[in-house]
């Protein structure tokens, strides 16, 4: 049989290239004659750099950037023909911080924006962003920090790019804004739709997973909201409540109102960049999964991009999750045959997430036996 492995990443264990790997291990072990295709995916969060940089052939540099805490690190990027693929999660991710620094009232994007700075430095004519995974909400002050734009209190003091100053941002200085910005194409990789302040804003649907408190996430939507009213006297226009505004604490917004970007859906863009639909064709069976599928897995994410393209072809689609928390009516209607967890309800969760390359292998192997057994049986 033929088979299509497609999985994202599985936080907290491994990517979507180690998942993929275990996967076609498991496959193999049990169907001797199986035909396999690895296609690991990203919807422009963690994941989203190594996929494409594979899928265009791209070169990984690294460049020390500014992390979330203005700390110095390495970041990777990559380089094909004249674009660049730049993933938010290497520099201003979430990951990046340990659970006790993790609060976007002091968090930056400003290493995205040193990033984007030194590939225009190389020359390039577009650049591809993934804007997911984020640890902030600085509505993208530090990312335009860095290209020279200057962002002033009520006395005219320059303030730190994080989200706590947003509140105190009375005027926009771009007098040393770097002007070839408005030379490059911006095309970014993102499924979120929501507005950048109110509730269903980057700071109340967002900040709390990104470890703000409840005082916190109302001072950010205060602040987003006043950065807003500024940004719409410098433009002469509201971007604010534009589709994906609120995306990575506000970056869309900065993205979209100060480097004119256009948005296209992670997923699709991973997809057909992959030519997904082709490997569709082909297989008998799509395997794909994450870490967690529920409700929001429904929205956009990787996971469910490859498994309507299954559907649209007949293909049988299997997921394999970490866990699940989605009514079978709900995901059945999308076309996933089945959804199977690997986590091993007897153990921690500390286990369960150490032992994962296990689980996803038995239950893999697991899957793979079933589908074999009931094709002979009926066969």
């Amino acid at each position: 049989m033929k088979y299509l492995v497609a999985p994202d990443k599985y936080k907290g264990s491994f990517d979507a290239f180690v998942a993929s790997e275990i996967i076609k291990e498991a496959i193999v072990e049990v169907d001797k004659g199986a035909e396999v295709f690895q296609l690991p995916l990203a919807d422009g969060g963690e994941g989203t750099l190594t996929a494409l940089s594979k899928i265009f052939g791209a070169k990984i540099e690294e460049v020390e950037v500014n992390d979330p805490l203005f700390r110095k690190i390495k970041s990777r990027m990559g380089f094909f023909e004249d674009k660049a693929i730049i993933e938010m999660a290497e520099c201003s991710g979430l990951l990046l911080l340990k659970d006790e620094e993790r609060n976007p009232l002091y968090t930056t994007t400003y290493g995205v924006g040193e990033l984007i700075k030194y590939a225009i430095s190389k020359g390039v004519k577009e650049i591809i962003i993934g804007i997911g995974g984020s640890a902030t909400n600085d509505a993208g002050t530090g990312m335009l920090s860095a290209l020279g734009m200057k962002f002033l209190d009520e006395n005219g003091h320059e303030l730190k790019p994080t989200g706590e100053n947003l509140i105190k941002i009375k005027k926009i200085d771009d007098s040393e804004f770097l002007k070839d910005v408005q030379k490059v194409k911006f095309t970014v990789l993102c499924d979120v739709t929501n507005p950048l302040y109110g509730e269903n804003g980057a700071a109340y649907v967002f900040a709390p997973q990104k470890g703000a408190d409840e005082n916190a996430v109302k001072l950010l939507d205060e602040g987003l909201k006043n950065f807003a009213n500024v940004a719409k006297e410098y433009l002469g226009k509201d971007i604010s409540l534009s589709s994906g505004a609120g995306a990575a604490g506000g970056l869309g917004f900065a993205l979209l109102a100060f480097l004119n970007a256009q948005y296209v859906s992670g997923i699709d863009y991973i997809l057909s960049a992959s030519n997904a639909e082709e490997h569709v064709k082909w297989t008998d069976i799509v395997i794909t999964g994450e870490g967690r599928f529920d409700r929001q897995s429904l929205s956009g994410k990787s996971t469910i991009g490859i498994a309507r393209l299954g559907a649209k072809f007949g293909k049988m689609v299997i997921v394999i999750s970490g866990s699940i928390d989605c009514p079978f009516e709900e995901y059945t209607k999308e076309g996933i045959t089945s959804i199977f967890s690997i986590v091993d309800m007897a153990s921690s969760l500390d286990r369960c997430l150490k032992e994962a390359p296990r689980l996803l292998k038995e239950t893999a192997k697991s899957i793979i036996n079933l589908i074999l057994k009931t094709k002979r049986g009926l066969s």
